[in-house]
């Protein structure tokens, strides 16, 4: 069975590319032919998928507090699969990934998959640079390449496939608050619209990017990342505690965590 794969199908959500290298990286290691698609604009896109025993999916997304981002999860419904070998991916923030690789599972086992293999990835946090700071890093997208390869040997040489057992708990931890904040525009913006172009959910105005809707917001920080001018900001410091705690209490080196 497993012999015939010839494909890799690469799913993720990735506002600010740390999910998006890490499973690229993963699916560049199967040596196989790459299907790519990008989760990130939700909102605009949800499709419904299906996939058989001679395909191989991977699946990534980041953790938000300890679950995957609420945002992406109908999404990740509608991809289905017949006995279909996959792969799950949890990026965090160097805090923890919690319940999000057992909250995958649940989702994709009833969706028709076999879980194969799955990671917990670190990820440059969100909120700070210095937490995580660079991550994936070399050394990370080397492991993410050689996962790859070890999965695809796994498929080869299984008689039959069985989902492994990975971390987590159920029922799963509550989903974070909501919070009624966002990023806007301060001094240093020069009005280029790019985080209007990146904005997941999209939040912000493409006419006017000072206009943001909070409602909307995520607090995925993809418009602060991607701003070369230091051009926005969260007005006031509403996350000065959260940013705190993770730089002080989230500050040591993790490693990779594989299961296969």
């Amino acid at each position: 069975m497993c012999k015939e794969i010839q494909t890799v199908n690469v799913f993720y959500f990735s506002p600010t590319q740390t999910t998006k290298t890490v499973v690229q990286n993963i699916a560049l290691g199967t040596n196989l032919k790459i299907n790519d698609k990008d989760l990130t604009f939700v909102e605009k896109d949800v499709k419904d998928y299906k996939f058989s025993e001679k395909d191989l999916v991977i699946v990534g997304v980041p953790v938000y507090a300890g679950r995957t981002p609420k945002v992406v999860r109908k999404a990740l419904s509608k991809i289905k699969g017949n006995k279909t070998p996959i792969v799950l991916v949890a990026v965090y923030g160097n805090r923890h990934y919690d319940d999000t690789l057992i909250e995958m599972k649940d989702i994709f086992v009833e969706n028709g998959f076999k879980v194969v293999g799955a990671g917990a990835f670190l990820g440059e946090h969100s909120y700070t640079d210095k937490v995580a700071t660079g991550r994936p890093n070399k050394e990370d997208t080397e492991k993410a390449f050689n996962f790859g390869k070890q999965i695809v040997e796994k498929i080869k040489k299984a008689k039959t496939i069985e989902n492994i057992e990975v971390p987590g708990n159920r029922p799963y931890k509550k989903d974070g608050e909501k919070k009624n904040i966002a990023p806007l525009p301060n001094e240093n913006c020069k009005g280029c619209n790019v985080c209007s172009e990146v904005c997941p959910t999209g939040a912000i105005s493409k006419e006017n990017t000072g206009i943001v809707d909070v409602e909307k917001c995520i607090q995925c920080c993809a418009c602060i990342k991607i701003c070369n001018f230091n051009g926005r900001e969260f007005k006031g410091n509403p996350l000065e505690k959260s940013i705190n705690f993770l730089e002080t209490e989230c500050d040591k080196y993790k490693k990779i965590e594989l299961f296969i």
